[in-house]
């Protein structure tokens, strides 16, 4: 008998006006990084698992491709409130998700890609997706739902 698992990661990204109306949307895979599986397998092998598994969800305003060997996002946006957030974590029979919400006035400006993270600053980057620009004003809310599903 031979088994094998896989470690796939899919992003949603969703950008609201002040207003709640959807202005835009996107959907696609992300890339797990080397040093995110590395993260996961010393996750697993700890005696005990103090603290919640990639809490933080980051953005940043770089659109060079993702690569296995990132540690972290190309040009991470700080400055307008906390450049991480804190997301909500839910887990199902195969799948893991960290739904984060950045509020109005949090991380404006050029957004471009976005990174699953260990801690608040620094830590380790799990994974890693770019996508098309989205511009977030001042009174804009962006939501990422991350879904890691192993099958």
């Amino acid at each position: 008998m031979e088994e094998s698992i896989k470690l796939t990661g899919q992003v949603h990204v969703m950008l609201f006006d002040k207003d709640g109306k959807l202005k835009q949307e996107h959907t696609d895979h992300n890339l797990i990084v080397t040093a995110g599986k590395t993260y996961l397998m010393s996750w697993l092998a700890a005696a005990s698992q103090a603290g919640k598994f990639m809490s933080y969800v980051a953005v940043g305003s770089s659109s060079a491709a993702p690569v296995s060997g990132n540690t972290t996002l190309g040009a991470e946006i700080t400055g307008s409130g906390n450049s991480r957030v804190v997301g909500t974590l839910t887990s199902g029979v195969q799948s893991w998700t960290n739904q984060a919400t950045f509020s109005p006035g949090n991380c404006t400006g050029t957004i471009n890609e976005a990174g699953l993270f260990s801690a608040l600053s620094v830590g380790t980057m799990f994974a890693r997706q770019t996508f098309s620009t989205y511009t977030k004003g001042s009174g804009d809310t962006l939501i990422i739902i991350w879904t890691i599903t192993i099958s």
